[in-house]
């Protein structure tokens, strides 16, 4: 039962973390997560967490690998192989080298063999945290390619170099001549491992499709097995399971090729399903960093080798050394930019540093420090292990930091382009037509389903104009609703119109609502609004009626109080004065509340009547928001990948109406 509650809160966590995410966006989710890790361990409830490198590996590395090979861009791959190659295996084994002998010098205390394993931890890049930084800064195209290449790459054979010198520690044997005929020999074996399981299960999916299972739920599920038990065939044979699964991944890119409906659906689950299960894992890495650093560093902080200023400035100097040797490589390598370019002076070292600042450590250095054995084949401790997980955390940290806060000033923030203004525009119209043509085919009987419907495209356009100004009127006009509800209200029991108990509790909870919003204390004088005696008289009456007939005076004069504001919304947007969208989203919503009010009255109409109409509707406006959108793309005003990116949305609606068992 503990484990099953420290689950859910890790994963309550990972929500957490993007919410924070949403208010800071300045902090990098990453350090979010490693925060709120290290907060769980405040908590009364921890589980102990013993982590199994082998277990580690299997769990995050394999299907993380997977992912980035089926998400890889095979053309920009070949197109910028030179770069990419040289980043990712020349760069790699150089930190190796360089960096295992900098901390062997810089820190005897961590054995040559145990030094190499944390230069491999520290030498592959994460570019899906560069990505994180596009919301902010515009990283060039190209940079952003040769990033995912090189990550795609370098994960593996850093990977597979911190795995021999991890091997050469706990054995305490290692020979460059044995290991670099081993490593050609398990790394080919890996590659050919992963191409030919990917074509067994090709075999497995196409015979079960020959026998009529077209189940997207089985088909998905052999899609996520699929990682494991590449990566544990692996390592039973004896080869390298995280380039099998690399291998594996860039073999799954050339699928989904045929046009067939089944085919299509399962695309699109495998998309849902693969993100959720990425942000999940890489965000559990993390979350596992911070519980595990408190007792990391009291450690440390406590080890009386290492004072606890210098331990703290060895993980600057090592981020220093790894970002200035990645500085270095690349100014001698030249690496081209868009159009091939080769720049001098000043904008080439420009590039170099934008493209070194990009090279955040994230999950694979992560999980391959956390993958460290806890002891060697003579069953003593693994040297130093908390002092490299430490050391490898930090430099995480400062190369974090770094691209959050540098990156910026390098690139500075990206302007919204007037073609880009001009498209959303043009999305706003399509959606404004959407409503239009939607107003036109409303009828007395799908009126509630029209104005149901008509609310979703308003809020897409909301969504789209993201004007902080929008936000602040809609409270406003919020604030000014409850005022006129309140203002109906008195005058409904001034003219007697509603008996005083009903009137008085309702008048009551607005000015609840209204002292909570405005703080007014006016409101809270009147939380108790009754004045006359005979007032009362008549609640203490009222109060001995039915539920039943209470109910019918509540509906009566909630009918009256929204026909009301109706009318003065309606008279604001005759007025112009107010935004549109702004106005018309309140007029729904309480034309929405008026038409259930009357319906519930009336008790005409069912629950089947009111989805047919709102599945007619919505298919209407699907097919309205496909011609604009195919006449503003004619016209010029949305580009190519606009439109694709909103036939896309209409698909996903289309695919969310049909109601089909997957």
């Amino acid at each position: 039962m503990e484990l099953f509650e420290y689950i859910l809160l890790m994963l309550a966590a990972l929500a957490v973390s993007n919410l924070v995410n949403r208010f800071i966006p300045s902090v990098s989710v990453p350090i979010i997560q490693i925060t709120l890790g290290m907060a769980i361990t405040l908590l009364p409830l921890h589980y102990e967490v013993i982590l199994n490198p082998e277990l580690f590996l299997l769990l995050f590395i394999a299907p993380l690998l997977f992912n980035d090979g089926r998400h890889a861009d095979k053309e920009a791959l070949w197109k910028l192989k030179k770069p990419i190659l040289l980043l990712a295996l020349g760069l790699v084994f150089l930190t190796v080298g360089a960096v295992g002998y900098f901390v062997h010098a810089l820190l005897p205390v961590i054995p040559l063999a145990a030094s190499f394993a944390l230069a491999a931890a520290l030498a592959p890049t994460d570019a899906v945290a560069v990505g994180a930084l596009e919301q902010k800064v515009k990283i060039p195209h190209r940079t952003m390619q040769i990033l995912e290449g090189e990550s795609l790459i370098n994960d593996a054979s850093g990977l597979v170099s911190f795995q021999f010198a991890a091997a050469a520690m706990v054995t305490g044997m290692f020979s460059f001549k044995s290991a670099g005929l081993s490593f050609i020999s398990i790394s080919l074996g890996g590659v050919a491992l992963g191409l030919l399981l990917t074509l067994v299960k090709y075999g497995v999916v196409k015979w079960l499709r020959r026998l009529g299972m077209e189940n997207v739920t089985l088909h998905m599920l052999i899609e996520i097995l699929t990682p494991f038990m590449i990566f544990m065939a692996a390592e039973e044979l004896g080869v390298n399971g995280i380039l099998a699964v690399v291998a594996a991944g860039i073999a799954h890119s050339f699928s989904y090729k045929k046009m067939n409906p089944e085919v299509a659906k399962l695309r699109v689950v495998s998309k849902s399903t693969w993100s959720v299960i990425i942000f999940v894992l890489n965000g559990l890495v993390f979350l596992l960093l911070g519980t595990q650093l408190p007792e990391i560093i009291q450690t440390i902080w406590n080890s009386p080798e290492i004072g606890n200023f210098k331990v703290v400035m060895y993980t600057l100097l090592l981020t220093v050394a790894v970002l200035g040797l990645r500085l270095i490589w690349v100014l001698l390598i030249d690496v081209p930019e868009d159009g091939d370019a080769r720049s001098l002076g000043k904008g080439r070292f420009k590039k170099a540093l934008i493209l070194s600042l990009s090279g955040v450590r994230g999950t694979i250095t992560l999980a391959s420090t956390l993958s460290l054995p806890f002891f060697l084949k003579d069953g003593t401790a693994f040297p130093s292990r908390d002092l490299i997980i430490f050391l490898a955390s930090g430099v995480i940290l400062w190369t974090l930091l770094a691209s959050n806060y540098l990156l910026p000033l390098l690139l500075g923030k990206e302007p919204a382009t007037a073609q880009e203004e001009e498209e959303v525009q043009a999305k706003i119209e399509i959606l404004r037509n959407v409503v239009a043509g939607l107003n036109d085919l409303t009828t007395d009987q799908n009126r509630l389903a029209a104005v149901q419907l008509i609310n979703t495209y308003t809020s897409r356009i909301r969504t789209l104009r993201k004007d902080d100004r929008s936000d602040n009127m809609q409270r406003a006009l919020g604030l000014l609703v409850l005022q006129w509800e309140r203002e109906n209200t008195l005058l409904a029991l001034e003219r007697k119109e509603v008996d005083p108990y009903t009137g008085y509790r309702y008048l009551r909870r607005i000015n609840q609502m209204l002292y909570m919003s405005t703080k007014d204390a006016r409101y809270k004088r009147e939380l108790f609004p009754v004045k006359q005696w005979d007032d009362v008289v008549g609640i203490l009456q009222q109060a001995r009626l039915s539920f039943r007939e209470r109910r019918a005076e509540r509906t009566r004069l909630r009918s009256q109080n929204i026909a009301y504001v109706l009318k003065q919304l309606n008279a604001l947007l005759a007025e112009g004065k107010q935004e549109m969208e702004t106005v018309s989203a309140f007029i729904l919503q309480y034309e929405r509340m008026l038409l259930r009010l009357n319906r519930d009255q009336s008790a005409t109409g069912t629950r089947e009547d009111y989805d047919l109409s709102l599945q007619e509707l919505a298919r209407a406006g699907i097919q309205l928001e496909r011609d604009n959108l195919q006449a503003m793309f004619e016209t010029g005003r949305i580009s190519r990948q606009g439109m694709k990116e909103m036939k896309r949305d209409i698909l996903f609606m289309e695919h969310d109406m049909r109601e089909e068992p997957v």
